[in-house]
């Protein structure tokens, strides 16, 4: 299946408040992995499944990411920024892009998060499915740091909050989705909301089917300290399938 015309919206603008150890109080997908801004090799992972268009959703530090990567066009893309006055969380980031989006149908990523899926194939289970959101779940054999959802017959049913306690293996929120464009323009402009918290939840309470797209590939949240330790750690042992690693087409290079 061809990517080309499928629009991305990337969810930039975290403030990084757990990784506060990092310098210069960057926006947490501009810390640096394997020499590189990790945005940037989340960018050309993209590229590689012929994806060009690339709305960024920027709010903290926002400059940092625009200097380092302008209309994308030296890594071959186009890339468009919508700006946040103030912080509306996931949900009121998603729908302040909206005016930026004009298929209908849009593949959302967060930007502190990778996820090895294959997004010609995640598109098409969307499709085959005909619901207004697909998401991304991710077999994970602890999910005490994510909570987990509860998914039967490739529906999600609902969401479980963290549980310190309970270690066991489920499904957790992978961070990836597929959205139709009535379902973002329903969000009400300008609200601060979180997609996990907020709008998945309420969703769910009121019978719209959020369809599961289940993968055991490679995942991480860079959240905290540890976690970023460990993507590096991954990255420089070649264990994180990052597509675009080794291409000669980088900034900066």
């Amino acid at each position: 299946m061809t990517l080309s015309s499928l629009e991305v919206v990337l969810l930039v603008g975290g403030l990084g408040t757990r990784l506060s150890s990092e310098p210069g109080d960057l926006p947490k997908p501009m810390v640096e992995v394997g020499g590189y801004p990790f945005l940037e090799h989340e960018l050309l992972h993209l590229r590689e499944f012929g994806i060009r268009t690339i709305i960024l959703a920027v709010s903290h530090r926002h400059e940092a990411i625009e200097q380092r990567f302008g209309d994308g066009t030296p890594l071959e893309l186009s890339i468009t920024y919508s700006r946040e006055t103030h912080p509306l969380g996931t949900a009121g980031a998603l729908r302040n892009a909206l005016p930026l989006v004009y298929g209908d149908e849009v593949l959302v990523l967060n930007g502190d998060s990778f996820t090895d899926v294959d997004y010609g194939e995640l598109l098409q289970f969307h499709r085959t499915h005909g619901g207004k959101l697909t998401m991304s779940a991710f077999h994970n054999s602890d999910c005490r740091d994510y909570g987990r959802l509860q998914i039967s017959e490739g529906q999600v049913l609902g969401f479980v909050e963290k549980e310190h306690s309970d270690s066991s293996p489920g499904y957790i929120n992978a961070g990836v989705y597929v959205f139709s464009r009535d379902l973002i323009q329903s969000i009400r402009p300008g609200v601060v909301a979180s997609l996990e918290n907020e709008l998945f939840p309420s969703l769910i309470a009121s019978g719209e089917r959020i369809y599961a797209y289940c993968t055991k590939g490679y995942f991480i949240d860079m959240g905290t300290p540890q976690r970023l330790q460990k993507l590096r750690s991954d990255f420089l042992q070649g264990v994180v399938p990052l597509r675009g690693v080794g291409s000669a087409k980088r900034l900066g290079s």
